[in-house]
């Protein structure tokens, strides 16, 4: 991948061109993917692919004055001398209408890279394809329970990316995707939900597991009924949104909010207020983790990657962000763009957050989180009601609350989960919201 004859002709082209023109700068990311594909349609193979792409883009940068410009095109191996030079043209045309403060770009960098840790490249990707489907296919339907469509993917991706002030970085990542659509149908009618994960890191049994659960939840949303509150009520947030939760504090900590003069929080401050009551925020920003599909050593700018602490017992730590933010803050070591929010668990389990009455929301139509009004909440597709004797699942509802009041009043759960760029507590508890 970007080492053979032609690779190294096309690229050797490339840079020639970029040399001669009227630019400052540049940087080429190039992407070589492969992938082995499967597609069933009620747990029968139907189609099965491969593919095996590369692609080449290209930024261009042009000073002017005190500023800066860039703008990015792909860049085709038809493509001859003279049509790279009138494609740049077009780009430094339309780059000098688009001038920010001057920033410069990473430099050549000899920190070594943090290897991936992907068990997929233990195997082919067809064998980790087959192996995939073999896990889903563990699951016994019982009566009434279908997979109506599943489709695997798994992805090879080489990267590399090259500056014009001497970085020059690969890696080779690896990465799992699985879209299913379980359905449950009992006395004519029939319930589907759609379904899709990422992983990195192959375990058959995990995997079995997520899908029973699937199945699990498609059936509960079957026999949903609606929920109707007339008074605040303690909710337990799960999955995905749970990391969109704390994504809020990561996103308030980032070089441009600051820049921008529009951060809510500075280093050495409280992001929980002064008195808090639940859990106390310990985050960090890191690059690689087995479980976490989007992880990588180096960001798109070529910045190599290394852990930040970003909060810790709630007390802001550090900032972080891109590199051209943290040059205008005169940062000496812009962290770059860490893929991954790493969150440490909490002090309670979901059991001790299930003795009192409570709401559960598993599945939101659109979890919704405003970071300049501090709302956060959306209508909930699939939930579960616990009245102090029995929970059922009921769905047709809606919470709503706001972050900025009860921010140091929640408790996060001991147990975590691994998404693909979250690590943390995999259920929050907030009390006292409203329930429409």
């Amino acid at each position: 991948m970007f080492e053979g004859e032609v690779q190294i002709k096309l690229m050797e082209k490339l840079i020639k061109v970029l040399k001669d023109s009227p630019i400052n700068d540049y940087k080429i990311k190039a992407v070589h993917s492969e992938s082995a594909e499967l597609f069933y349609v009620l747990n029968k193979l139907e189609t099965s692919r491969a593919t095996n792409i590369e692609e080449y883009e290209v930024t261009i940068y042009i000073d002017r004055e005190d500023k800066r410009g860039s703008a990015t095109f792909s860049y085709y191996p038809y493509m001859s001398e003279d049509e790279l030079r009138k494609e740049i043209e077009k780009r430094i045309y339309a780059a000098s209408f688009a001038l920010n403060p001057y920033y410069e770009i990473p430099s050549k960098n000899d920190a070594k890279l943090e290897e991936n840790a992907s068990n997929l490249k233990d195997f082919t990707l067809n064998e980790a394809a087959e192996k995939v489907a073999k896990a889903i296919l563990k699951c016994n339907l019982g009566e009434g329970e279908t997979f109506s469509a599943t489709e695997i993917f798994i992805t090879k991706k080489t990267r590399r990316i090259l500056n014009s002030r001497g970085v020059d970085l690969s890696e080779t990542t690896y990465q799992g995707f699985i879209e299913l659509i379980p359905g449950y149908e009992k006395d004519g009618e029939e319930v589907e939900t759609y379904n899709s994960f990422k992983f990195s890191n192959l375990v058959e049994e995990e995997i079995t597991s997520k899908v029973k659960e699937c199945m699990e939840l498609t059936k509960a949303r079957f026999n949903a009924k609606p929920l109707k509150l007339e008074k605040p009520c303690k909710v337990i947030i799960e999955g995905e949104d749970v990391a969109n939760y704390f994504e809020f504090f990561s996103y308030n900590l980032n070089y441009s909010q600051k820049f921008q003069q529009i951060n809510r929080f500075e280093v050495g401050q409280s992001m929980q207020g002064d008195n808090i009551t639940g859990d106390k925020l310990n985050i960090s920003l890191i690059s690689n983790d087995k479980g976490c599909s989007d992880s990588t050593s180096f960001d798109g700018d070529g910045v190599v990657l290394h852990p930040v602490t970003l909060v810790k017992d709630g007390v802001v730590q550090n900032l972080h962000g891109p590199y051209n933010f943290g040059y205008y803050l005169k940062v000496e070591n812009p962290t770059g763009v860490l893929p991954i929010l790493k969150v440490e668990p909490g002090s309670k389990s979901v059991e001790d957050m299930k003795k009192e009455p409570y709401v559960r929301c598993v599945k939101f139509s659109s979890f919704q989180l405003d970071d300049d009004s501090g709302f956060f909440g959306g209508e909930v597709r699939l939930g579960f009601y616990y009245d102090g004797e029995k929970e059922i699942p009921v769905t047709g509802f809606s919470i709503a609350g706001n972050l900025y009041e009860v921010k140091g009043k929640v408790n996060f759960s001991k147990e975590i989960t691994v998404e693909s760029n979250y690590i943390g507590p995999k259920y929050i508890e907030v009390k006292d919201m409203s329930i429409n």
